[in-house]
């Protein structure tokens, strides 16, 4: 706020408008009296800004900042002018403290109709100025300033020439002077760690409404071209890391994260239809969606991939690239439900590829897998189809290893009629079918295991049958009956009986085919 509280007119206590012969001899004085050893003070020195400083120093800078006429008339703009009577009332108020009633006079008179001096609105924009640059920026009146100030340097430039420089332009830079005066209104309210302007004062470029057409779009350069290549810096950061297949920076966004505030601020400031944002916004958004189908193509990792590009989501972007990352959530998303899925049916996809060597591996496997299918059922809810699908597949692979010792112990059974061995191998394949009715089968898959559990069931019944037709004196004693003795036992079998034995086979056959 030095620009108004170390003002060269307020250390020379002189209003804006006074002459160059006025003001060379107040400089003289002040030289003098500050050799002297000797404070002065004068009516425009307004105490309630706080003190001044006029040592022989302060006097000789500032004799040389409004030296040049571009200079002064800079000056002038942050310094109150003195035009009628109304800024004579108003710098009574100043005078004795009453900044804010000050600026009432000027507004009250800016709002009657009839002639408005041009310097009421300047002088109530300095004060605005100076209750906005406190210990907080106060944006409301910051933005009164703006405008007062815009609306001065748009419209009254002529007569700011003609009152502060006697018409004097020799010298003089108009553009340069109003991009000096912008330059110096934007490193204030930059200065403000928390601004309301948001990060680097973005916002601000709105306020410069009032100021020259040409003015928005260099506020917008100065304050907005910086971000901007920060923004490119991040990306060309962000292609270096996927160019190095770097799966734990991927998991940090590539750091492209830490300038998502620019785009969220340049959109405030800019606005959806400015082209500069769209740009910025699609080469940020794109290289979001890139890293996502990276994390996907290169490291199969989806969990990564899906948060990359939900982000990538909802990060503004237009046109091809909206419609590219769209498409991308979609096959992510849909890639995502499978992969997930795929983990969840993991364990007992492992199960159904075990190779069973036994009824009683078989046996074990059956209730393992039933087991895991009831944490899946916990996890998914109701079953669905690929639950019923691996529900099935898990019989069949059972069943098919049911089969083949069925069929096995059948033909070695036709071999040496040893029904001792026989029996027991039946009973266990049809406890184990029966138990294959646990699992959630498909229509398919629930007719050949009735089938072959019909199947089976008949051979325990040709067993039972084929048991009954033996004399009790006869039957194979378990542990100690030889196996001559077993043949010579089935010697006393009728041969009807074993007419039903090789029915049994038949249909066993048949159910198995």
């Amino acid at each position: 706020m030095d620009i108004v509280l170390k003002n060269p007119f307020r250390v020379l206590g002189l209003p804006a408008t006074a002459n160059t012969r006025d003001i060379t001899k107040r400089i003289s004085d002040l030289e003098t009296f500050a050799e002297l050893g000797k404070i002065k003070s004068y009516p425009h020195d307004f105490p309630v800004l706080g003190a001044l400083d006029r040592s022989l120093e302060a006097i000789k800078d500032t004799a040389r900042k409004i030296e040049h006429i571009e200079d002064r008339l800079f000056h002038s703009f942050f310094w109150f002018r003195a035009g009628n009577s109304v800024d004579e009332l108003a710098f009574e108020c100043l005078g004795a403290g009453n900044i804010n009633e000050a600026a009432d006079i000027w507004s009250k008179q800016l709002g009657k109709n009839g002639v408005k001096k041009y310097t009421w609105r300047l002088n109530r924009g300095v004060v605005n100025l100076l209750t906005a640059l406190r210990n907080t920026l106060d944006i409301s009146r910051m933005n009164d300033a703006m405008e007062d100030f815009g609306f001065v340097i748009n419209n009254n430039l002529d007569d700011s020439i003609q009152d502060v420089l006697a018409g004097n332009e020799s010298g003089l830079n108009r553009d340069n002077l109003w991009r000096r005066i912008v330059d110096e209104m934007v490193a204030l309210v930059q200065s403000y760690e928390e601004n309301p302007y948001g990060n680097n004062a973005i916002g601000f470029v709105k306020s410069f409404g009032a100021f020259p057409t040409e003015t928005q779009d260099y506020v917008s350069a100065k304050i907005v071209n910086p971000l901007i290549e920060k923004v490119t810096d991040a990306i060309k950061v962000s292609e270096e890391i996927r160019a190095n297949d770097d799966l734990d920076a991927l998991k940090v966004k590539n750091h492209l994260d830490k300038v998502e505030y620019i785009i969220k601020d340049l959109q405030r400031a800019l606005g959806d239809d400015n082209i500069r944002f769209q740009t910025i916004a699609n080469a940020y958004a794109d290289e979001a969606c890139i890293c996502a189908i990276a994390a996907g193509n290169h490291f199969s990792d989806p969990k990564i991939s899906m948060s990359l590009i939900r982000w990538a989501s909802g990060l503004p972007s237009f046109s091809q690239v909206k419609t590219r990352i769209e498409e991308n959530l979609t096959k992510i998303q849909e890639w995502g439900k499978n992969y997930e899925k795929d983990a969840i049916y993991e364990e007992l996809l492992k199960k159904i590829k075990v190779s069973i060597s036994s009824l009683t591996q078989a046996s074990s496997l059956l209730n393992d897998m039933l087991q895991e299918l009831a944490k899946i059922k916990t996890k998914i809810g109701v079953p669905d189809e690929l639950y019923v699908q691996a529900s099935s597949a898990c019989a069949y692979h059972i069943l098919e290893y049911i089969i083949s010792t069925m069929n096995s112990a059948i033909e070695t059974f036709s071999n040496t009629k040893n029904l001792k061995d026989f029996e027991p191998i039946v009973i266990i394949a049809a406890s184990l079918t029966r138990k294959l009715l646990n699992f959630e089968l498909d229509e398919d898959a629930k007719t050949r295991v009735n089938e072959n559990l019909e199947a089976v069931n008949k051979y325990l019944e040709t067993i039972q049958g084929l048991k009954k037709q033996l004399p009790s004196t006869t039957m194979p004693q378990p542990y100690n009956t030889s196996t001559s003795d077993s043949e010579n036992i089935f010697a006393l079998i009728p041969s009807w009986v074993w007419w039903v034995v090789v029915i049994a086979f038949i249909l066993w056959r048949c159910s198995t085919n």
